[in-house]
């Protein structure tokens, strides 16, 4: 595919793909219009975000990258590489347009703004009327413009994690797809951190939420566009894709249905819903790399994990995550993160971070591969593994840690002006 389509497709699945940060806002609303007051935060919370991500966010991510395959010629950038080669902590590519001055960047960037946006979301939601307007500006900004692009240039801007199979050893290093790490796994633990800090809490049992049937597809359709906008190209294997996550999707769903009817008697729609965007969730990571058989077998457990993290997180710590943002975004991207080094079959990602371009592990065009359900010819990869649950860890370190501290000193500062 030409330069030219690649960027075409980059923009396109970039502005569907905001159908994401809407359907999470309108998940956490239980369905109806927002009060005006409400309103106006979720709207001054995504602009706000996308200032950030434009100004600052989009050149950390991704300021040590050279897109060839966009038709990018080489361009100057700067990275801290404190240890050598391969151990990059930030990168820096210039301010604002300085990182967005060809169609290539910018069309990256409309991408990149609906994964950030969909990190905001997914973080703030539950925690909004928590704060004041301090409080959630501050939060805002310290997500989009620090927490998500340093570790997105971690895992996909030339940075140590990815890189940790040419330093490490570690099969092709951390490989995170369509973001089930970066975007839902973080989101969901950053929500979970706040809604810790911030002290949001319920007495009694949860409290029911109306079905938002439409709000949960509207969210299901932002990220599956994300996702295949992830490629960067319109190819033959976006069909594929494109069926293993709605397979996942399909699973999940009706794991979390089959769970709801042996454990409670009753089917709820909300849990439906998050069994749904759980399974969504894990493709994110599994899509590509697996079967679509595969694909069904993670997107049931994660659904499965939905529900078990919803009962953990409503009936056993209190919190109050109405809409499910938590397990549902939470668990499917930790389980998708995980299920990359478990399930990957090998036939794709030959090369993938200088890696393997001719052969790997003794296997002409042997890719990305876990340890099991592997394609025929194919060897177990157990440095891969390695280097996912190496991922998970700075991921749940990073959203929690950074998140705590980014939300407890919002709700100070929240508690110091309400004084």
């Amino acid at each position: 595919m030409s330069a030219d389509g690649r960027i075409v497709w980059l923009a396109c699945s970039g502005l569907l793909a905001l159908a994401f940060p809407v359907g999470v806002g309108w998940m956490t609303t239980r369905g109806k219009a927002p009060s005006d007051g409400q309103g106006g935060q979720l709207l001054a919370v995504a602009l706000l975000a996308l200032f950030v991500a434009g100004t600052v966010g989009f050149s950390l991510l991704y300021g040590a990258v050279h897109f060839s395959s966009l038709g990018e010629e080489p361009r100057p950038s700067w990275q801290w590489e404190p240890f050598g080669e391969g151990s990059g902590l930030v990168a820096w590519g210039g301010i604002g347009t300085q990182a967005l001055d060809t169609p290539a960047r910018a069309a990256l960037f409309l991408l990149e703004a609906a994964g950030t946006l969909s990190v905001v979301a997914i973080a703030l939601a539950p925690v909004l009327g928590k704060l004041n307007a301090p409080g959630w500006v501050a939060a805002a900004v310290a997500i989009a413009g620090l927490i998500y692009p340093v570790l997105g240039h971690w895992a996909w801007g030339g940075g140590w994690l990815a890189a940790t199979g040419r330093t490490g050893y570690l099969g092709h290093g951390f490989v995170d797809p369509g973001g089930a790490g970066l975007h839902y796994a973080l989101g969901g633990l950053l929500a979970l951190a706040g809604l810790v800090a911030t002290g949001s809490r319920h007495r009694g049992p949860a409290r029911g939420g109306n079905p938002t049937p439409p709000a949960m597809l509207l969210t299901f359709s932002g990220m599956v566009w994300l996702q295949l906008g992830s490629t960067h190209t319109l190819s033959p294997e976006l069909g594929t894709m494109a069926l293993n996550t709605l397979a996942s999707a399909t699973a999940g769903g009706l794991a979390a249905a089959l769970y709801m009817a042996f454990t409670t008697t009753r089917l709820r729609s909300d849990m439906l819903g998050r069994g749904l965007l759980a399974g969504t969730a894990c493709a994110a990571g599994l899509a590509p790399l697996a079967s679509t058989l595969t694909n069904v077998l993670a997107g049931a457990v994660a659904g499965c994990l939905a529900c078990l993290g919803s009962y953990l997180i409503e009936r056993v710590w209190k919190l109050e995550d109405s809409a499910g943002l938590v397990p549902a975004f939470g668990l499917g991207g930790l389980w998708g993160t995980l299920a990359v080094g478990l399930f990957a079959d090998g036939r794709w990602g030959v090369g993938l971070n200088g890696i393997g371009a001719t052969r790997y592990l003794g296997v002409p065009g042997q890719g990305v591969t876990g340890i099991l359900f592997l394609a025929p010819g194919m060897s177990p990869d157990f440095g891969q593994l390695a280097a996912q649950v190496l991922g998970l860890a700075v991921i749940v370190g990073w959203g929690l840690g950074i998140g705590w501290l980014c939300f407890r000193l919002a709700s100070i500062r929240t508690a110091w002006l309400k004084r």
